[in-house]
């Protein structure tokens, strides 16, 4: 009798009702036993929501671990993992990343082509970098490194560590550039005219781009019409030109309005005659065309002796040389 005086669950309990009347209408008097029996087997009934919520538990653990150890074999055969490192790798990603990315880029970089010791010094050297591309990035980007159209020695230095290095180093700098306000469409064709943007180091494309934005006073839209301005160097090109620009504005000596093409497209001669010559005080400022030099400001000159070197060579003449040429002046008369 003691499991009929415990309290049992209002769910269980309105299970038993209608077996209970069913069992008081009956002309017999119901058994004890018999009752007690049916509240036994309904109170070890197991729930069916809990069982339910087990065996999907039990079959999402057995999912995640096929999908884990068929992804540890793509990391050991297209990207030359040990199993440790396969392992290690896994670990740190969440389960999202490794079913929805890891497996997919894997397989895209498989039909690439891209050898496994290159996408093992990849994932060793920035794996975020990596494992951040989407569906597809990865043959748009080295579509892109394939056909760049730059001085050789620029390409060389963009695929010095490895098409796909390089592709990770292109990708970063597109979303730099789309966090400033263009499109990846637009991040692509700057990089494409601009290769030299994947040369430079990451904090120098975003220091330039500081500088167009919040200094300069200039949207990051122009970088589409005029990308060399991520190619010239800061310090000696763009610096330079803007203080000009601005003492200029300062004093009121700029008539017409000053465009991007000012900075960039200008050679250092033609923006020196246009800007700085008139006004000798811009000289100091611009810097390089004038030096200090004992108190005095002197303009650059060659140095001493370099016209020597265009000089033409003169050649000696021998004394049957002479006589050849005066034969020939003769016979000529």
């Amino acid at each position: 009798m003691a499991l009929a005086s415990r309290p049992l669950p209002r769910p269980h309990l309105l299970r038993l009702l209608p077996r209970l009347a069913s069992l008081s209408t009956s002309s017999s008097s119901p058994d004890p036993r018999e009752l007690l029996r049916i509240i036994e087997r309904i109170l070890h009934a197991p729930d069916p929501a809990f069982g339910a919520a087990q065996s999907r538990e039990h079959l999402d653990h057995s999912r995640s671990a096929t999908s884990s150890s068929s992804l540890q074999t793509l990391l050991e055969r297209n990207a030359g993992l040990t199993t440790a490192e396969s392992t290690s790798l896994l670990r740190r990603l969440p389960a999202a990343c490794i079913h929805h990315r890891l497996g997919r880029l894997l397989g895209e970089l498989a039909a690439l082509r891209i050898q496994g010791g290159e996408i093992k010094a990849v994932l060793a050297s920035d794996p975020d970098g990596l494992l951040a591309m989407g569906p597809g990035e990865p043959t748009c980007l080295l579509e892109l490194l394939g056909e760049l159209r730059c001085r050789k020695a620029v390409k060389d230095q963009v695929l010095a560590r490895g098409a796909l290095r390089a592709a990770v180093t292109a990708r970063r700098r597109v979303e730099l550039l789309h966090v400033h306000g263009l499109t990846r469409r637009e991040a692509l064709r700057v990089l494409a005219t601009e290769p030299r943007v994947m040369v430079y180091p990451l904090e120098d494309v975003e220091r330039k781009l500081d500088f167009l934005v919040n200094t300069m006073g200039f949207e990051a839209s122009w970088l589409v019409q005029y990308p060399e301005f991520l190619g010239v160097n800061l310090d000696n090109w763009i610096i330079p030109r803007h203080n000009v620009i601005e003492h200029l504005r300062s004093i009121g000596g700029l008539g017409d309005p000053v465009e991007m093409k000012h900075y960039v497209q200008f050679s250092r001669q033609r923006f020196y005659n246009m800007f700085v010559k008139p006004y000798p005080e811009c000289e100091r400022i611009f810097g390089g065309t004038v030096r200090e030099k004992r108190g005095q400001t002197m303009r650059r000159r060659l140095p001493t002796g370099l016209w020597k070197l265009f000089m033409p060579v003169k050649h000696e003449r021998t004394e049957e040389e002479v006589k050849n040429m005066k034969i020939v002046v003769e016979s000529l008369r």
